[in-house]
């Protein structure tokens, strides 16, 4: 088959390269001159720093993503490290213990900060080991594991509607503070605790974040997925999907921008480039923005009424970023015990937090913000005795309280007048910078809408599946039904491409 790939982020490079190794005949159309969306790496003055990715899932030995890695036969092309996190409360601050305390460490630290909340915490932690055990489960085809996994699920059936505000009023009913803990995430994601499902919060506060010495294994529980760092930078994994694709023999077309997808009789028949090219094709997998593919490049004729209201009017995504990255002539990971990431949360009502972002009003960093030191796992990713950091904060695509184009020196100063209540010493020992805005993200994704995570999950608003209604016409990357994060895009497009060969055999 001929096949067209739009978009080289780690969806597109991912299709690319597996529809290659299956030798289908692959032309990837990338928009920029540099492949890699916002999962490549960026340099200046011997400085790097990603564009956002950190703390990863599932990329260790036998876990989904390297397992794609291995058979792209790439896999010794990105090499992983174990590390942890921290997270900092206006209160009390979580911090990984100089002595490994146990796997329940943080339970144990948080009944003696609320005492009151002992018995919710034990509540808390049943769940989240049931619902750790059921994530293992399902990675598994085998009898035996599927009857295990409904047993395990079977406890949590009055619980799968619940909202993850709904699990935290059973847990810690009233308890901002401990409310804050399990659900201060979800700034991240600028997705309401009313309407983020419940029973994802345990899975995005797995405890071997906050400590690489918390075991993967243990008692008789399901093997848990690991959180690790790349080594050199997410740009590692761009270019070992690059190899792979191009070893398979895709063509890579950079500086190509896709402004038509050809359609005929419900069918896709090929593509058209911003400068007038026209290809042919069998199969075009595209990624990037659901409303920018369907409403733009497909366009609402091809689509039903149903569809559109289904996936796309009432599209649930998130907000944007605005991120300093800092070259530094010191470490500043002293600041925070020596971690390469802390989330500095500085205050506890993140519902409204959340509301007033999705208003566009944005707060300047007095809601909080991440430091991100990759240099600290990485030392290649500056130059000997210097760090790489990054102080980044959620924000609205488009601000009422000014504009990226007028504000953002304002507004990067006023951030690292923060971070440096912290952090001290940012700017004394300022070597380099880039400051990005949102509209840095658009340019580089495509996007007339930035959304940093992509898709959130919601109780109520499904996100846009990798099949579409048009034949031929697949959808994967951040704002599919993979929703956003690194091993999500890539166990996305290999779900596509194995239901494409697939639905060819039939």
């Amino acid at each position: 088959m001929n096949v067209i790939v739009i978009g080289s982020g780690l969806s597109g490079l991912t299709s690319a390269a597996l529809m290659a190794q299956k030798n289908h005949s692959v032309l990837l159309f990338e928009q920029n001159e540099t492949i890699g969306g916002i999962t490549a790496t960026i340099e200046k003055d011997g400085y790097k720093w990603d564009w956002g990715q950190m703390l990863i899932p599932d990329l260790s030995q036998g876990e989904p993503g390297r397992k794609i890695l291995e058979q792209l036969e790439v896999s010794d092309m990105v090499q992983v490290v174990k590390s942890y996190r921290e997270n900092y409360f206006p209160d009390f601050r979580i911090s990984k213990p100089e002595t490994y305390k146990g796997i329940y460490w943080r339970k144990d630290y948080f009944k003696e900060l609320f005492p009151e909340s002992a018995e919710g915490l034990e509540k808390y932690y049943k769940i989240y080991d049931r619902i750790h055990d059921i994530m293992a489960l399902s990675n598994k085809s085998d009898l035996l594991s599927k009857i295990k996994l409904f047993m395990k699920f079977l406890p949590l059936m009055r619980k799968k509607n619940w909202s993850a505000h709904d699990l935290m009023e059973y847990c810690f009913p009233g308890n901002e503070k401990l409310h804050m803990v399990f659900t201060g995430i979800l700034a991240d994601y600028v997705s309401s605790p009313k309407t983020f499902p419940g029973l994802i919060i345990p899975t995005i506060n797995a405890e071997s974040q906050y400590d690489e010495r918390v075991p993967l294994d243990y008692g008789k529980h399901e093997h848990r997925s690991s959180w690790t760092y790349i080594i050199n930078g997410t740009g590692s994994l761009v270019e070992a999907l690059a190899a792979a694709a191009k070893k398979y023999g895709t063509e890579i077309k950079t500086n190509r921008a896709i402004s038509k997808i050809n359609i005929k009789n419900g069918r896709v028949i090929g593509a058209k480039t911003e400068n007038g090219e026209e290809f042919d094709t069998d199969i075009i997998i595209a990624s990037g923005g659901a409303k920018e593919l369907f409403l733009k490049l497909v366009g609402k004729e091809h689509l039903s009424e149903e569809y559109i209201n289904t996936y796309l009017k009432s599209l649930e995504i998130t907000e944007s970023v605005f991120m300093v990255h800092l070259g530094v002539d010191y470490d500043p990971s002293v600041h925070q015990n020596a971690a390469a990431l802390c989330y500095y949360y500085l205050g506890y009502d993140v519902e409204n937090a959340i509301k007033e972002c999705k208003e566009g009003i944005y707060h300047e960093g007095e809601e909080g913000f991440l430091a991100y030191i990759p240099s600290i796992h990485s030392p290649q990713m500056a130059p000997s005795g210097h760090h790489s950091i990054t102080i980044y904060t959620i924000a609205p695509n488009n601000p009422v309280n000014g504009t990226w184009e007028n504000n953002k020196n304002e507004w990067a100063e006023k951030l690292l007048d923060i971070a440096e209540e912290f952090i001290p010493g940012l700017r004394e020992h300022e070597q380099t910078r880039i400051v990005l805005t949102p509209e840095d993200f658009r340019e580089r994704t495509y996007l007339d809408y930035h959304a940093f995570g992509g898709t959130v999950p919601h109780l109520e608003v499904p996100p846009p599946p990798h099949k579409t209604p048009i034949e031929g016409l697949w959808f994967v990357g951040a704002q599919s039904e993979n929703f956003g994060g690194v091993t999500g895009a890539m166990t996305g497009a290999l779900e596509t491409v194995n239901q494409i060969c697939k639905d060819q055999e039939n």
